[in-house]
């Protein structure tokens, strides 16, 4: 067997690629012949200047279908040259099966007439394999891959004949007119080297392997490690040498000595992380029992191709895309989240939580995932589980925990539910989960200091143990947004507290969460998903879940709520259900409003009348007035008055007051006088002229047969009431100092 025809590391398909990759180098990179149609000029200066007009440096998505719009108006020479630099960039790679290469030649050939066909030749090397593997980074950058290849085939065609010559010859001088062409394309500039001269550059592309493979076999150096390419040459000549043949860098027992095994880790019995992954109805079968006895946990990944330890995200999306590109986009990032949760995020010592026959099972993971070819494609994907030997009844586990259980996707993250399912798994009592928020009763000590009867308070509390929502209605002044938070202060003590403010430009991205621009470096800006106060008090309620957590609303009304809550709105009446999210960032098993999560909000009714609430609102919250003539607002300032031995005729003047407006939306709360600069001397005249009868000049405003001031003024007021109110004209105090 000469040199020519030794396969490198021992692979049967390199010989193939490697010849026909060089035939490619020099008949047409090198020169202006076709690989398709040998004796034609196709690549040309001048077909490679008006392919990249094309602007062929398309995104992955959709490429096929996009490249055709960008050739609609090219010749058929230029069609020609795109599918042959397409053959270039998929000749090496194994990513791909040969029926898939053949089949994005011929959508590229389809594109123009006279149909180019396929010399058998070709097709043939296509279909025995490639050289190495690139984890989806040719999948995913193929546009700029392929642009990549018309620089450097311009700048080839570029050169003196003499020149060309020498770097056919030498493969440093090659590489350096390769290095002169920038990109950051390093995995198709390395197939570029290795096709050239594959003896030398060896089929090894990643940055990261090919350092790691030269510093584990050093040794075999005679002298310092220099330049990679020069050094992984020399090593591989050494090795080849001892071992009697080529050897595999990526198969036992070579790849453990640069790719050792991460050490066994022992379960622990502090699990950080929960995981519930389906097993009943698994393309129609129940594979519970069989986890259990196999003591296993797995994916069906029914499609997918055999993987690597180590996949990163950026190259299992690239298999998805690939193998998976029947099925639609969404049901592709489902894949994707997915798989890389159970690959990567999932680490031995985390709890599995399955379910079967309404019955739950827990587990804890022993092993790394592995892929395993299995029948019917059912466990493709698999894990090593330790299982326990008990199950509970699906109806016995908290109602939160069975909502989370319940969510479409075959991997969910149970984490933030993780203090709740180890004493499932001890089978000992947990954390108490109530069916509602666990808040305190009203005290007579609170009704004191907010100047409400207990009663009134207690049906407050009683109304968000049956609803945690409720809204506190009335015009300005009632002290609406007062009491909310004095109330939320009482039932969350710990200052488990947040407060935000509807208004008409707030939006859902505000609330709840949404990309916004972050700078990522080099001047460049990124997106981020970033949380809105509901989301983060959200997230501190599921990992606090004995403790109280409210959600102040100011002006709700003032907001589109549709806008705001988008698909929230459904969880404000049905809290027991989970739901997917506008941004789905990665495996969450669901959304949910935790039970121990209270909103209150505040609506203006001067703004707005209720009557006009739409009704969707008003089924999801419980709405308690504040007027100024009902109690308990009726009796807060003549109690606040007395408290603060104020003089009490201040509340009658506002009594007299309220009994002249006929509108009750727009009767005056008690709060515009419970300020100490009220009570200085001319104080309450400036509170009437400048708070006061501008509120009521604006209700009556284009109703000429008001005169507000001769019907709302102080004076009017105080003449209605007779001689015991015209004190409060001279009062500079408490009552008490005028005694």
């Amino acid at each position: 067997m000469t040199e020519a025809t030794i396969p490198s590391f021992g692979r049967p398909a390199t010989v193939a690629v490697e010849s026909l990759g060089r035939r490619i180098i020099e008949q047409c990179l090198a020169a202006n012949g076709s690989i398709l149609t040998p004796g034609q000029s196709i690549w040309t200066a001048a077909n490679l200047a008006e392919l990249e007009s094309r602007d062929v440096a398309i995104p992955a998505d959709g490429f096929f279908d996009k490249i055709a719009q960008r050739l609609v108006l090219a010749t058929p020479e230029e069609v020609q040259l795109f599918a042959e630099l397409l053959l270039l960039n998929m000749l090496p790679i194994s990513d791909f099966k040969g029926p898939t290469k053949l089949k994005y030649l011929n959508q590229v050939l389809d594109l123009a007439p006279p149909r180019v066909e396929v010399p058998a030749q070709v097709a043939n090397v296509l279909g025995q394999g490639g050289s190495f593997g690139t984890g989806g980074a040719f999948t995913l950058n193929r546009g700029q891959q392929l642009e990549y290849l018309i620089q450097v085939a311009k700048h080839v065609k570029s050169l003196s004949p003499q020149r060309v010559q020498e770097i056919l010859a030498d493969p440093m001088e090659y590489r350096a007119e390769l290095d002169t062409v920038e990109t950051k394309q390093q995995a198709q500039r390395m197939a570029l080297l290795y096709l050239a001269f594959p003896k030398f550059f060896l089929p090894i592309v990643g940055v990261t392997d090919r350092r790691t493979i030269r510093n584990a076999f050093a040794d075999y150096l005679e002298r310092e490690p220099s330049d990679v390419d020069v050094d992984l040459f020399e090593i591989n000549e050494a090795v080849t040498r001892e071992h009697g043949g080529p050897v595999d860098y990526y198969r036992s027992p070579w790849k453990e000595l640069w790719q050792p095994q991460s050490e066994t880790i022992e379960p622990t019995d502090q699990v950080q992380h929960a995981w519930r992954v389906r097993g009943s109805n698994v393309l129609g079968y129940d594979l519970v029992p069989k986890w259990r006895q196999q003591g296993i946990v797995s994916l069906s990944a029914r499609l997918l191709r055999p993987l690597e330890p180590g996949i990163t995200r950026d190259e299992l999306k690239g298999f998805i895309e690939e193998d998976y590109r029947t099925s639609g986009y969404a049901a592709r990032q489902e894949k994707l989240d997915e798989f890389y949760a159970f690959l990567a995020r999932m680490h031995i010592g985390d709890l599995v939580v399955t379910f079967s026959r309404r019955r739950l099972y827990f587990g804890t993971v022993t092993g790394d995932a592995e892929y395993v070819k299995s029948e019917n494609g059912l466990s493709n994907l698999r894990r090593t589980v330790k299982w326990e030997p008990h199950s509970l009844p699906l109806d016995s586990v908290p109602g939160e925990l069975t909502t989370l259980l319940d969510s479409p996707s075959d991997v969910a993250d149970l984490s933030a539910q993780i203090d709740t399912l180890r004493p499932l798994v001890e089978r000992r009592q947990g954390p108490a989960l109530a069916k509602s928020a666990n808040l305190p009763d009203a005290t007579s000590e609170l009704a004191q200091r907010l100047h409400v009867s207990q009663t009134w308070l207690q049906e407050c509390i009683d109304l968000l143990r049956d609803r945690p929502q409720l809204i506190f209605y009335g015009p300005p002044g009632t002290g609406k947004t007062y009491l909310a938070q004095e109330i939320a202060k009482h039932i969350a003590p710990d200052g488990n507290l947040t407060l935000v403010q509807f208004h008409p430009a707030y939006s859902y991205e505000d609330f709840f969460e949404g990309y916004r621009p972050v700078p990522v470096g080099n001047g460049q800006i990124g997106f981020d998903l970033k949380p809105g106060p509901l989301r983060r008090i959200v997230d501190k309620a599921v990992e606090n879940p004995t403790a109280v957590y409210v959600l102040i609303i100011d002006e709700i009304n003032r907001g589109n709520l549709a806008k705001i809550f988008g698909e929230l709105y459904f969880l404000l009446e049905y809290r027991n259900t989970a739901i997917d999210l506008l941004y789905r960032s990665d495996i969450d098993g669901g959304f949910s409003l935790p039970k121990n999560l209270v909103m209150i909000g505040t609506m203006n009714t001067a703004d707005r009348s209720i009557a006009l609430v739409d009704a969707a609102m008003r089924r999801r919250f419980a709405f308690v007035p504040l007027h100024p003539s009902e109690p308990p607002a009726d009796g807060v300032l003549r109690s606040w008055l007395m408290e603060q031995s104020y003089d009490v005729t201040v509340a009658d003047l506002l009594d007299a007051l309220n009994a002249r407006i006929e509108d009750p939306d727009f009767k005056i709360g008690p709060s515009y006088f419970m300020r100490p600069a009220v009570f200085v001397p001319g104080g309450i005249e400036r509170v009437w002229r400048t708070a006061i009868l501008p509120l009521l000049e604006e209700h009556h405003y284009g109703d000429r047969t008001v005169d507000v001031p001769a019907t709302y003024g102080l004076d009017a007021i105080r003449r209605s009431l007779g001689s015991s109110a015209a004190h409060t004209e001279h009062d500079s105090g408490p009552a008490a100092d005028a005694d």
